[in-house]
């Protein structure tokens, strides 16, 4: 089983830079890296998360469930997984900018606890183990 090196952050803190940084350093190592971000907005998956950002379903917080708001995400990041997920399987090593935790905590303000969003959200994560830093615990998928 390879790596999977999330970078979050808000939007426009460095993500972006800090993942191809990274990315470039490990390259320069002479390991293979795979670059994702998320949403993939060139994939046709992506479809639903365009059409929620840019208010086809309401322009309100309340318009879209936060489940569903949720799900628009998790398509996204299943789809994506079907392109990488043998490289990552294999060994490779994947640097994404964004993965869940950005989803978890942007719908949490739609939902009573971030605990549900957590809950709901480690369902979809391909990888064994999730590093929850910052934490400090290990949990086992």
């Amino acid at each position: 089983m390879g790596k999977l090196i999330v970078v979050e952050g808000l939007d426009g803190s460095g993500k972006g830079t800090q993942s191809k940084l990274l990315a470039q350093s490990l390259k320069e190592k002479g390991l293979p890296v795979l670059e994702i971000s998320f949403p993939d907005y060139k994939s046709e998956s992506s479809a639903l998360v365009k059409m929620y950002l840019g208010g086809k379903f309401g322009t309100r917080p309340d318009d879209v469930n936060a489940y569903a708001a949720s799900l628009f995400y998790a398509v996204d990041r299943f789809s994506s997984y079907k392109e990488w997920g043998e490289y990552y399987q294999g060994g490779g090593i994947v640097v994404a900018d964004r993965y869940t935790t950005s989803n978890a905590v942007h719908t949490s303000a739609a939902m009573s606890t971030l605990q549900i969003c957590n809950a709901f959200e480690l369902e979809s994560r391909p990888p064994k183990y999730i590093e929850k830093w910052g934490l400090g615990s290990r949990l086992e998928h």
